[in-house]
């Protein structure tokens, strides 16, 4: 009897950690500033989206209420997400889109260093320093300036 109380308070405090801890994986923005989002075409270019901060409305998902946000307003930027065990997921942005048969995937970078990880690729937008994404979109930290950069990738394997 004691050991099933035991594996119950135990089963409780990890629930309890768990549900506290899911409010932590949500990215801070900025009240104000600006934010650029750009779209890597296939032939080199680039779709870029200014937003405001103080425009968007939803600024408890860090980067997910700035595409939310893109996506309300209609001004032509294309936009899959779906929804995962891990959070949202883009599928497709733009002018890009995921395709399982070749091992294509559309991959985030940002501007924010502190949401990437050591030894992330990086690269260069506009003389800017990008880091691939090491949180999803609903963890990224949005300050103003942050650049925000979708790339359609393959799995070298």
């Amino acid at each position: 009897m004691k050991n099933r109380i035991l594996a119950l308070t135990s089963a409780l405090i990890v629930l309890a950690i768990s549900l506290c801890s899911c409010s932590l994986i949500f990215g801070d923005v900025d009240e104000q500033g600006d934010v650029t989002v750009a779209v890597e075409n296939i032939d080199g270019t680039y779709d870029v989206f200014e937003v405001y901060l103080e425009n968007v409305e939803n600024k408890n998902e860090g980067a997910n209420g700035i595409l939310e946000y893109l996506n309300a307003k209609d001004d032509g930027l294309y936009l899959e997400m779906t929804d995962s065990t891990y959070g949202a997921y883009v599928s497709a942005i733009g002018s890009i889109k995921e395709d399982g048969a070749s091992g294509a995937y559309v991959m985030v970078y940002t501007s924010v260093a502190t949401d990437s990880y050591d030894g992330a690729p990086t690269v260069d937008y506009n003389g800017t320093t990008l880091y691939q994404s090491g949180v999803g979109l609903s963890g990224m930290n949005i300050e103003s300036g942050t650049v925000i950069l979708f790339r359609l990738e393959t799995n070298p394997f």
